[in-house]
This record gives C-alpha cells, sequence and structure tokens, in this order.
C-alpha cells in the first residue's frame, strides 16, 4: 500500500513538473509586446508609474498638437498591423508640466517619436516628422518589425 501511495505521489510531482515546466518555456519565449494595435494615453504620472515598474514597449511621445491625431492614426495601424501595443505620453496634457521635460516621466527620447523600450532603457526611436505622411505607416510597421526581432524574440 505504501509503495502504490509512493508511486502515485511520484507521478502526480511528475506531472505538476511538467505543466509548470511548459508554461514557463510557453511564456519565455513569447514577445513581451504582444497587443492588438492599442495605443492607450498615460497621463505623465502613469507614464512615469509604467516606465519605474515595467518599462517595456513601445512608447510613443507627442508633442506636436497639430500633427498628433495623424501621428497616432498611423502608429495605431502600425500596431494593429504588427499586433503590438503601445503607449502614449502627450506633452500638451493638462497635468504635463511645462517646466519639466519627458525625462522627468521617464522617457529618453525626442519630441514626436514612436520608441521601444526595454526595462526602461530607451533601445531606439523613429521620429516620426521625418518621414512623408504617405509613407510613415510603413516605415513604423517596419520600425516595430524589426524592433520587435531585434529586442524580443529569442
Amino acid at each position: 500500500m505504501k509503495n502504490k501511495k509512493w508511486l502515485l505521489s511520484a507521478v502526480a510531482g511528475i506531472v505538476v513538473a511538467l505543466v509548470i515546466g511548459t508554461a514557463f518555456v510557453s511564456s519565455y519565449n513569447s514577445s513581451e509586446v504582444k497587443g492588438n494595435g492599442e495605443l492607450e494615453e498615460l497621463s505623465p504620472l502613469q507614464m512615469k508609474k509604467f516606465m519605474k515598474e515595467d518599462g517595456t514597449g513601445f512608447i510613443m511621445f507627442s508633442f506636436n498638437k497639430e500633427n498628433r491625431d495623424l501621428y497616432m492614426n498611423d502608429v495605431k495601424r502600425a500596431m494593429q498591423q504588427e499586433n503590438v501595443e503601445g503607449k502614449e505620453l502627450d506633452g500638451h496634457h493638462p497635468k504635463f508640466d511645462g517646466s519639466k521635460s519627458q525625462n522627468d516621466y521617464g522617457l529618453d527620447q525626442h519630441a514626436d517619436t514612436l520608441a521601444v523600450y526595454k526595462d526602461g532603457e530607451l533601445k531606439q526611436q523613429i521620429e516620426l516628422d521625418e518621414y512623408d505622411p504617405s509613407k510613415l505607416e510603413t516605415e513604423l510597421s517596419h520600425f516595430i518589425e524589426t524592433s520587435k526581432e531585434m529586442y524580443f524574440e529569442e
């Protein structure tokens, strides 16, 4: 009887170890930036908290009021195409202190850019105003695709 209990316990332990191991391997190989193309606008304090606690993903820093909607639409479409999501900080947000810079909110990127961060460290950015509006979405898709390959896929 003791042998049956021991054998049953050993088999159950092996099954639990396999389930945990499979879950770990699956999560390790998955991209940290998956999503459905959503671009979530964060308040300056929310951005600071996100960058301090996680700091991984695609971040858009908007400053030019006139082009913000255009840039956001292109970024969203590119993110949908590449199955990622991102965060946005608007330099004209009511709680953005004009006497401070984006660095005070955890960002190292330039204004009107889309950047990729990993663990709070800026990896690269694309200047949104450097591209012809008709080519911006294509350039953003390429930027996102190569960023995913370089920083998030093993």
